[in-house]
């Protein structure tokens, strides 16, 4: 036999809730329960009948400790998706930023070519006329020498 204390420590539940169970069972529980000096004691198969409707009460708590759970962890899911999403729009607005800084600096790297090309080809200008006035330049010096000898010969003569 069984106190009602003990039996709710067997369960973890209250001594109140093991009361209201064997009010609810009280047809069922006939002939199992002795009250001696205000205190109630249970028999063998009266703590199985009061297990059998904690078991009930049981799953029902699990039922709704799953569907809690899995609420919340849906809604940590819809949360996770929701900051995924946040960060590949400010991802993908980073890179379309960075897309057109390349390209300011490939249009500004292409005008710098040309630049640099129109350069080139100013120095190539003045190079060629440069090599000009220095051939013209020979060709004059060829005819100061030339007419050198020819006057330096003709005094000797």
């Amino acid at each position: 036999m069984y106190k009602v204390i003990d039996v709710a420590k067997m369960f973890s539940v209250s001594k109140v809730t093991i009361y209201k169970k064997i009010t609810a069972k009280k047809n069922e529980l006939k002939g199992h329960i002795v009250k001696k000096k205000n205190i109630t004691y249970l028999d063998d198969e009266a703590v199985e009948i009061i297990r059998s409707t904690l078991q009930v009460n049981q799953e029902k708590v699990s039922g709704r400790l799953i569907d809690e759970e899995l609420n919340a962890a849906y809604d940590a899911l819809k949360s996770h998706k929701e900051t995924i999403d946040r960060l590949k729009a400010e991802k993908i607005a980073m890179l379309n930023d960075q897309v057109l800084d390349l390209e300011s600096m490939s249009r500004y790297l292409n005008s710098q070519v040309s630049v640099k090309k129109a350069y080139l080809k100013q120095l190539d200008a003045n190079l060629f006329d440069i090599n000009e006035a220095v051939k013209y330049q020979k060709h004059v010096i060829d005819q100061l020498e030339l007419h050198l000898k020819t006057h330096d010969n003709n005094e000797i003569i």
